[in-house]
């Protein structure tokens, strides 16, 4: 079993689950989290899908969430603090407790078409299936930080989502809004693996699990050659990255 620690550093080098900020944010997911708070967002906002325009932007998006909190275990006749999963099956100590800090990661998959030009020259409109991933990092006095944040797109076919964009969560006139990040230089993103969205989504026994992230940017360990974080191997637990369903955002204009 990892420790908080050891955990804590793994997601770090996968997305950077850890970052976040100490100093305290008003930001609530039911009050922030709208049409506007993707106004930047391709199929959703008034931003181009990479150059082309959208024609039909999503009216709705299904938001996931995989829930973490620190607790103690019992490892080895010792108390060990360590970050698990609302949809872990493992033991944890209830005799003492001690309120650190949680996470909750969402995933709001929609829908949008976009417009583009075959060889002939001819428009069609082109679906896209899209998600956008951020964390919203939480201790005892409230939210701490709201990061990473990446937008990609659902690729059926290879069963995975590649988040190719990144996100920073910017302010305007009170209202908070994912700011699209301009493309480096040998970046690549994440592929977040398998994509197996639940069909008509319903109620929270609506579920589905990552069980691998892939670092396509150069790192410090691999240089060109994308880390793979196998998350069942790194955490000992199957449910360690378990997402599910807890409602449908209406995109009303």
């Amino acid at each position: 079993m990892l420790s908080c620690k050891k955990i804590i550093s793994f997601i770090a080098a996968a997305i950077a689950l850890a970052g976040c900020m100490e100093q305290r944010i008003i930001f609530d997911f039911n009050h922030n989290v709208n049409r506007n708070f993707f106004k930047e967002i391709p199929g959703i906002g008034d931003a181009l899908f990479i150059k082309y325009p959208v024609t039909k932007k999503a009216t709705t998006a299904e938001i996931y969430v995989s829930s973490f909190r620190e607790k103690y275990i019992e490892n080895d006749n010792l108390l060990e603090f360590t970050e698990l999963n609302d949809s872990s099956k493992i033991d944890t100590v209830a005799y003492w407790g001690k309120q650190g800090y949680a996470q909750d990661l969402y995933l709001l998959r929609y829908e949008f078409t976009y417009s583009a030009k075959t060889k002939k020259g001819k428009l069609i409109d082109v679906p896209v299936e899209a998600a956008v991933f951020f964390s919203i990092k939480y201790n005892s006095r409230g939210t701490i930080g709201v990061m990473p944040c990446y937008f990609g797109i659902v690729n059926d076919e290879d069963n995975l989502i590649a988040f190719d964009t990144e996100l920073t969560l910017k302010k305007d006139n009170g209202n908070f809004y994912l700011k699209l990040h301009p493309k480096k230089k040998n970046e690549y993103g994440l592929l977040f693996m398998p994509a197996v969205f639940p069909t008509h989504p319903k109620t929270a026994e609506d579920i589905f699990a990552i069980e691998k992230i892939v670092e396509l940017d150069p790192n410090k360990v691999g240089g060109y050659k994308p880390l793979v974080f196998n998350i069942n191997k790194i955490f000992h637990d199957p449910n360690a990255l378990k997402f599910h369903y807890v409602d449908t955002l209406h995109l009303n204009p």
